[in-house]
């Protein structure tokens, strides 16, 4: 059974349609003719489903949930950015206030790491073999700082080296300060991991666990290289042995194709493959 809309034809007594004042007999079956007979109600059933739908997604745009859902949306994300700024404004005045040099230049990077914070600048309690710690790259746009980049992070070693540190000194936990002193290249862990990251070429100031506690508060500052480099964790749910002193970015994605790629375009290092960057250790007391 089909339906035919066919609003130019009328019938006469003979059961013959009456086309354009010509006379067509309902019961040929002739292909050629039945091909005409479809384009008039295809072009109405498509002229029919021009008119119905746009109006039905105009409504649904319209409609009160959709509406909402959006408005909600667009509350996040604009939440979203604005504690973003904020984070990135504290961070540049911790920075000013310990006197630490700043690079405000296009497309120049500023490592800092925040002990004991989230990427939100947020307190994690600092717990080892947890990334409690956070890292940032820190840029400038139109001479205001911006957050290009921020992962979960430690700063501290993670457990075995703790407990089982490859010295009898004990495992190395880095102070806080800025140094300058880490290259690009390839890090390669005790383990066999190879990683393009950031390579210690100058001293950094460090204390040693001896008491493998996990606290170094009464220790005394020790300064030298140490083999503290700036690397991923390989995606490890915990620390673990990803380090044993190093600064390291939990995520390997973030690591690689986000965190290394910004510091390859700065435009120091392009001038200079043996740029030095520094890099600040700050504790998220430090952020008001």
């Amino acid at each position: 059974m089909r339906l035919v809309i066919d609003l130019s034809r009328t019938h006469n007594d003979n059961d013959e349609l009456v086309v354009d004042n010509q006379l067509v007999d309902t019961d040929d079956t002739d292909v050629e003719d039945s091909s005409g007979k479809w384009l008039l109600p295809l072009l109405t059933c498509g002229l029919a489903i021009a008119i119905v739908v746009r109006p039905v997604s105009e409504l649904v745009k319209t409609a009160p949930p959709v509406v909402w859902l959006q408005s909600q949306v667009g509350t996040l994300t604009s939440t979203s950015n604005q504690q973003t700024s904020i984070v990135a404004n504290r961070l540049y005045a911790a920075m000013q206030r310990k006197g630490y040099p700043i690079a405000k230049g296009k497309g120049e990077t500023n490592i800092i790491y925040v002990r004991g914070g989230d990427i939100n600048g947020q307190p994690t309690g600092n717990r080892i073999n947890e990334w409690s710690d956070a890292r940032f790259v820190l840029m400038f746009r139109g001479g205001q700082p911006y957050i290009a980049g921020k992962w979960k992070a430690t700063i501290k070693p993670g457990l075995p080296a703790i407990r089982n540190p490859l010295g009898k000194r004990g495992a190395a936990f880095i102070e806080d300060g800025y140094y300058k002193a880490w290259r690009l290249g390839i890090h390669q862990g005790i383990f066999g991991r190879r990683e393009r990251g950031l390579v210690q070429v100058a001293p950094v100031n460090f204390r040693r666990d001896v008491n493998r506690d996990g606290n170094v508060s009464g220790e005394p500052v020790q300064n030298g290289m140490i083999g503290l480099n700036q690397h991923s964790g390989s995606n490890n749910r915990e620390v673990d042995k990803t380090s044993y002193a190093c600064l390291v970015a939990q995520s390997s994605e973030g690591h690689l194709e986000e965190f290394v790629p910004l510091l390859e375009n700065d435009p120091r290092y392009k001038t200079n493959s043996q740029h030095m960057f520094g890099t600040a250790i700050l504790s998220i007391g430090n952020l008001r």
